[in-house]
């Protein structure tokens, strides 16, 4: 680059981050100058602490810090596949890491340890593009494990918005009671009757009976009074599960209540965990 003057010259070499890089990588993968020996699950990594504290904060403050390992030459990585660490190592020599489909849930929770921010946001973006109705569900228990929240946004907004096809998957079947409760108590569920939220409950329930005992704790959450009259007389009024369960049969009839008794549904509405206009802009409601 030419400076003002015309005499001036900056010389910029486009190659030289990449030279550096693999000059280093050379040397770790020779053991030359290295100062410490990453050991995760009976595997060890030689590497430079420079280069580790480099990319990753975790390491900078492990070894700036006054800290034992920051004097160690063999430090103990727990918690993480020692794969992980390696790939991980590799990256922060290479600046490239290879993301499947196999490795991606490992790999995220390795750098979110390591605090490998870069790594960590590729492997979010290659769980979104690859999610669909068989494993959204996994994918949104996933991100909210690691506190992934654009993650656990983006996954929680396609449950609702797939929800027809969501509930027939395995992963569904196998919610916690309160994960499932969040779902079906969404003014954004999108259903086209709320018949289909109960039957999806219905088959959770299903998967494994002792989901019997609190069952009212779910069905409150079902807005009944926006079901057929004839289908709760029918077919959820007669269920064991419903019988055997004060509870349960106190929300039935208030479900009742609020469709026969049309002048009070004001004072109704609120226990029954319906929606109206003047509450919510969600289109889970009555008129």
């Amino acid at each position: 680059l030419q400076g003002e003057s015309g005499e001036d010259y900056l010389f910029l070499e486009t190659t030289h981050p990449n030279t550096v890089l693999r000059g280093l990588n050379s040397m770790r993968l020779n053991k030359a100058f290295c100062d410490v020996t990453l050991c995760c699950g009976g595997q060890e990594f030689p590497c430079h602490r420079i280069v580790l504290a480099s990319f990753s904060s975790y390491f900078q403050a492990m070894f700036s810090a006054d800290l034992l390992e920051s004097k160690q030459e063999r430090v103990a990585i727990n918690g993480v596949e020692p794969q992980m660490i390696g790939k991980l190592v590799t990256y922060a020599y290479t600046s490239q890491i290879f993301i499947t489909k196999a490795n991606v849930q490992a790999l995220l929770a390795a750098a979110n340890l390591l605090d490998v921010m870069a790594v960590r946001e590729a492997c979010c973006h290659f769980m979104e593009r690859h999610m669909d109705e068989t494993n959204c569900v996994g994918i949104h228990c996933f991100a909210e494990a690691h506190s992934c929240k654009l993650l656990e946004k983006r996954s929680m907004e396609y449950i609702l918005e797939n929800f027809s096809t969501v509930y027939q998957q395995e992963e569904f079947l196998s919610l916690c009671v309160d994960k499932l409760t969040e779902i079906i108590s969404s003014d954004l569920l999108d259903v086209p009757k709320e018949e289909m939220v109960f039957e999806a409950v219905m088959l959770w329930l299903n998967k494994c009976p002792s989901r019997k005992q609190g069952f009212e704790k779910v069905l409150e959450h079902i807005r009944l009074p926006l079901i057929s009259p004839y289908y709760l007389h029918d077919l959820i009024e007669s269920l064991d599960v419903v019988k055997e369960n004060q509870a349960c049969q106190k929300l039935i009839s208030e479900a009742k209540d609020y469709l026969l008794l049309k002048d009070r549904r004001g004072e109704l509405y609120k226990r029954c965990g319906v929606m109206t206009p003047a509450s919510t802009p969600g289109w889970r409601w009555l008129p």
